[in-house]
């Protein structure tokens, strides 16, 4: 579950979903609603699929809040798990893993089913976002969901840039941070010379 320190993407699709602890309807389209803008930026497609699915995987588990520091994943340290819902404030988290480490094969995202369901649509956004291969928060002056205070219910126009520049075919998997800059710099001059035209 560590960040693979090169560039990591999921280039198995459809990626399985799985919903788990009984989300309601609301919570259900949530994760449709930001699935389908996802996939228009990677091309990454996703299906609904039942516990045990074979292949790539995200699993989203809704549960009660003081229930979220007691999941239990096999190969993972329970102590992890403890620490990220050790934060009072916190309604959501997830978790990764990348086989090898080009490649994301499976991720899990936690979320509390008992905030209102704005916050919960934020939540799923950011973190289902982040699965995709963007892990880390960023203090920025511009609108993104990676700020840490940040609770968008859509992506902002760079959120969508950066995604759409993971999964540009350019921005090959198991890059290094070197590599991958001077890909990165082309493709944001080509996005951003298109907006001013």
């Amino acid at each position: 579950t560590e960040t693979p320190g090169v560039i990591s993407k999921w280039l198995k699709s459809p990626v399985n979903i799985v919903l788990h602890g009984g989300p309601t309807q609301a919570m259900a389209d949530k994760v449709s609603t930001h699935l389908s803008i996802i996939t228009k930026l990677t091309k990454v497609k996703f299906r609904q699929a039942k516990p045990g699915v074979k292949g790539p995987v995200i699993d989203l588990i809704f549960m009660k809040r003081a229930r979220m520091g007691n999941v239990t994943i096999p190969g993972t340290d329970p102590k992890i798990i403890q620490q990220m819902a050790s934060d009072p404030t916190m309604v959501c988290y997830f978790l990764a893993w990348h086989k090898p480490r080009k490649e994301i094969v499976k991720a899990i995202v936690v979320i509390n089913k008992e905030i209102e369901l704005m916050r919960i649509g934020s939540c799923l956004l950011e973190e289902l976002t982040q699965v995709m291969g963007l892990p880390n928060d960023v203090p920025a002056y511009w609108p993104t969901l990676f700020q840490p205070t940040d609770v968008s219910v859509q992506h902002s126009p760079w959120d969508m840039l950066y995604l759409k520049t993971l999964y540009d075919p350019r921005l090959k998997p198991g890059m290094v941070p070197g590599e991958a800059r001077i890909v990165v710099r082309e493709i944001f001059k080509e996005a951003l010379s298109k907006k001013r035209k």
